[in-house]
């Protein structure tokens, strides 16, 4: 019994040490959300809890990292993906932006790394926190250095940043002298072999905590000095601007967000995720703001015909209207689905927000002039919010893949004159490099693509720090494209702007902004949150009989587009010549014949595809709905699972008791010995390999103070020397055995 309170007074001890190191971990989290733009601090704190508590109860490191693993991935399904995470719809997703991260890595570009895989890294850092404090305060019985880091960590905020660490020094100063003491004494016991006393140990604890509070109390309440030394943060941003720069931004560096000048393009861009705006939307979408079309070899301004346009046809809408953007041509090429989104200001912002297909702009107390020449919407005052009306876009792909663009723009001059304007000084090699991208393509949409897609690779990296200027007399694309390969959204969509106007594909530069980061949703409802960094660039290509399509060619960016594919099979039109009359009928029949073969087969697909399609939607709508009972049987399970298997030693016994009840041949005695053994093992007093069976009986009948232990040994050594017993022998043996297992469960 002794050994049994030994056991659990040190459990305790050490309970009280790991609800302490998780405190003294909070106190490098709380910053975070003043320093940083890290939200939901509450789930790191609860993976934190989740880790020691897994490390207290000693569960095996494979289930304890299963179990990790699995609240990681939910954690950063929660954040930042729509599906929900029994869909195992976000699982792709995810995999390809760990691949880009990775890649991210490999090339040093830490400041591209997105949100999704710096949660990542977090989480696997506190992973490994919970491992040291683990280590420190069990193993070692140290803390001094995390302790004294942890000070210097919540000092250096205070005295750089705006994080205000007045109450953090007391908690994290009581937090560390109350561990310090309490290592102290577990260390003087084991060095001076003292025996686990309950009275001693509080008696220690009450002593320590006063002493601790008395000292942090007097150390609050007394008069402070004032600073002798300066405030050195002054003196530092001094010397970090060497004296002669007035602004904190080296040369050529602006700040992200959406600007109206684009004359002069490169430069780095210092990030700002100040919020711009709120989004509701039924299906995520960009932005857009406004077009530009006349490309100058250093950026971009509006053409003289786009000036016009403006001039001729600006509109003034009170409380908004129809917004006059053709997006799309007439007809059934493009299937048009009607939606909805609202925009939420948080800071007042001048410009009309809207996505590809706008029809109607709902804006209460306010007038919007319209721009037609650069479809831009400029607000009358400061509006809060307001809705916009849309029509989501499906493309048909025989239609993209069978336009004469050629017959087009001779019919259309205008077309020409704009969207297909390029610079005299553009290098020759530019429209050489569109020509070698696009040579083995036979039609203009397989054109687009190719281009777009060429800045995937080719040595092309996204970055917003060491963005080159271009010098007088230097194209801005052509330095892009051969030199530095090297830039951000900018470089990338005016680069494929500049190519498709090479091969004579219509296109232009549109400017807004991207989705944002995903919060939260509410139905069918998404929520977006949209900063200055999500200010973006890309590309509209026109197709005739269609109208414009968004292109995305900026390395990490996703801008999705609807396609319909409506290619029919058609019949191989090629013929031959034959001798006779019958081996043409044989011929067409077989021609006639494959055709035939090929759509039964293509149903059958369609057929199994459809039915596989129509169990996966069942079972994700199941999914779906009944999400939080799925969730919490599976929680019920394993927590169960859990306990009966921590706590089976006060199970197994009457187990084993019922399994033998009927089991009445003496053949049985040995087996339940056994099992005795293996009870015995999981209540703490297992047997040393040095040890004989009636050397550890002994110990056995001490520690319960009884003989059963050394009668139910006796006669398993008789039964080990002799290979059988007397019949009878478990009857009689049969209780005492009973009697012995069921002392195990206390």
């Amino acid at each position: 019994m002794k050994l049994f309170i030994n056991r659990k007074q040190f459990t305790l001890v050490d309970f009280l040490l790991y609800v302490l190191g998780f405190f003294l971990v909070i106190e490098w989290l709380r910053p975070l959300e003043q320093l940083t733009d890290t939200n939901d601090i509450l789930v790191f704190n609860l993976f934190l809890a989740l880790s020691l508590t897994l490390a207290y109860l000693h569960v095996s490191p494979i289930i304890s990292g299963a179990l990790k693993t699995v609240c990681i991935l939910y954690s950063l399904v929660y954040l930042f993906y729509e599906e929900p995470f029994f869909t195992f719809t976000w699982i792709p997703s995810f995999l390809s932006s760990l691949v880009d991260n990775l890649a991210l890595v490999f090339n040093a570009n830490w400041t591209e790394l997105t949100s999704t895989f710096r949660s990542l890294l977090f989480f696997i850092l506190l992973w490994l926190m919970a491992y040291l404090i683990d280590y420190w305060l069990i193993k070692r019985r140290r803390i001094f250095i995390f302790f004294l880091l942890t000070i210097v960590y919540i000092t250096v905020l205070d005295t750089f940043t705006i994080y205000r660490a007045d109450y953090a020094i007391i908690r994290t100063v009581i937090i560390g002298f109350t561990v310090m003491g309490i290592l102290s004494y577990l260390r003087l016991k084991e060095k001076e072999g003292l025996m686990n006393s309950p009275v001693s140990l509080l008696k220690w604890m009450s002593l320590l905590l006063v002493f601790v509070c008395i000292s942090a109390g007097i150390g609050y309440v007394t008069p402070k000095a004032d600073p002798i030394w300066p405030d050195p943060v002054p003196f530092i941003k001094t010397v970090g601007s060497k004296g002669g720069e007035e602004s904190g931004l080296k040369a050529g560096a602006n700040r992200v967000g959406y600007g109206v000048d684009d004359a002069q393009l490169g430069g780095d861009f210092i990030n700002d995720d100040t919020v711009v705006f709120i989004s509701e939307v039924e299906k995520p979408h960009y932005w857009k703001v406004e077009t530009k079309d006349t490309y100058t070899g250093k950026g971009w301004v509006q053409s003289e015909k786009s000036l016009t346009l403006n001039v001729e046809n600006n509109q003034v809408l009170d409380n908004g209207g129809e917004i006059p953007f053709d997006s799309f041509v007439e007809g059934n090429k493009v299937k048009r689905t009607d939606s909805v989104s609202k925009v939420i200001f948080k800071d007042p912002f001048s410009y009309l927000l809207y996505p590809l297909g706008v029809k109607e702009v709902k804006a209460d107390h306010s007038y919007i002039e319209i721009e037609a020449g650069n479809e831009r919407g400029i607000f009358g005052g400061f509006v809060e919010e307001y809705t916009v009306s849309y029509e989501m876009p499906g493309y048909s792909l025989d239609a993209l893949t069978h336009t004469d663009i050629e017959a087009f723009i001779e019919e259309n001059p205008e077309m020409e004159k704009r969207y297909l304007q390029l610079p005299g000084s553009l290098p020759k090699r530019v429209r050489d490099l569109a020509v070698d991208i696009t040579k083995n393509d036979e039609n203009i949409f397989a054109k687009v693509r190719s281009i777009e897609s060429y800045f995937s690779s080719n040595g092309f990296s996204y970055s917003q720090s060491n963005v080159a200027v271009p010098e007088d007399g230097q194209d801005y694309v052509d330095q892009f494209l051969f030199e530095t390969k090297i830039g951000y959204c900018d470089n990338f969509s005016t680069s494929m702007v500049t190519l498709l106007r090479s091969i004579g594909i219509p296109s232009r530069w549109v400017k807004g902004f991207t989705a944002g980061e995903f919060k939260k949703r509410d139905g069918e409802i998404r929520h977006y949150e949209v900063t200055n960094n999500n200010a973006h660039s890309w590309v509209e290509a026109y197709f005739p009989n269609i109208g414009w399509i968004a292109f995305e060619p900026t390395q990490g960016f996703t801008n999705a587009n609807t396609y319909i594919n409506d290619i029919e099979m058609k019949d191989d039109n090629r013929s031959e010549e034959t001798s006779t009359e019958n081996e043409e009928e044989q011929n067409q029949a077989q021609k006639n014949k494959k055709p035939n073969q090929a759509k039964e087969e293509q149903q059958q697909t369609v057929n199994k595809e459809t039915s596989i399609k129509k169990w996966w939607d069942s079972f994700t709508a199941a999914l779906k709905m009944y999400w939080e009972w799925i969730i919490g049987a599976i929680v019920i399970i394993v927590v169960s699972i859990y306990l009966l298997y921590k706590f089976r030693y006060k199970w197994l016994p009457y187990y084993y008791i019922w399994q033998f009840r009927n089991k009445l041949d003496v053949s049985n005695f040995p087996k339940a010995y056994l099992k005795l053994l293996h009870l015995l093992k999981l209540a703490g007093l297992d047997k040393k390999e040095s040890t004989t069976l009636r050397e550890y009986a002994k110990q056995i009948d001490h520690v319960y103070e009884t003989d059963e232990m050394g009668v139910l040994t006796e006669k398993y050594e008789e039964f080990l020397y002799k290979g059988q017993l007397e019949n009878g022998t478990w009857d009689e043996l049969k209780e005492l055995w009973e009697n012995l297992i069921k002392r195990t469960t206390t």
